[in-house]
């Protein structure tokens, strides 16, 4: 009796589906089309959208060459801001998406930091959920889009 159900737990164990986790540590570029209202004096409101590539420092990570499409919105007052708030889908490598909302401030026409939380996905990483801090810098570029070098670092699991 000992031997069945010591055999029962292993099968048990063994068949059970162990959830997979992750760091990442990923960067890209992108270019975002914006939308603005101009009021003066550094107060403007913004919404955009736009796309990045992305690689990991680690090339096992889900987030290595991947795409991103953000869209987001933040108000600028006296050139400040602390209230982006926006979305994002992931194109990974594999085929499937991850959905991201994040939250950040800083200061227009340089850069921003903020945090991030993943909400889920599609095929194998449909309950992917996970958090992280992202930063970017501003950079020159075409007129009417916002340019920038973006930073992302997190953990996942799924």
């Amino acid at each position: 009796m000992k031997k069945i159900i010591i055999t029962l737990t292993f099968t048990i164990i063994s068949t059970m589906a162990f959830a997979n986790s992750g760091k990442f540590n990923a960067s890209g570029m992108g270019s975002w089309e914006m939308n603005i209202m101009n009021a003066g004096n550094g107060n403007m409101a913004i919404t955009y959208d736009g796309n990045a590539g992305l690689s990991d420092k680690n090339p096992e990570s889900i987030f290595d060459k991947s795409t991103m499409n953000c869209v987001g919105g933040l108000t600028l007052v006296s050139g400040k801001f602390d209230d982006e708030t926006g979305m994002c889908t992931f194109y990974l490598a594999d085929g499937e998406k991850v959905f991201m909302n994040y939250k950040g401030k800083g200061t227009g026409g340089q850069g921003g930091s903020g945090t991030f939380k993943i909400i889920g996905g599609t095929g194998k990483y449909e309950k992917i959920s996970g958090t992280g801090f992202s930063s970017r810098q501003n950079l020159k570029g075409k007129e009417g889009f916002a340019h920038s070098m973006n930073q992302m670092s997190g953990e996942y699991t799924y």
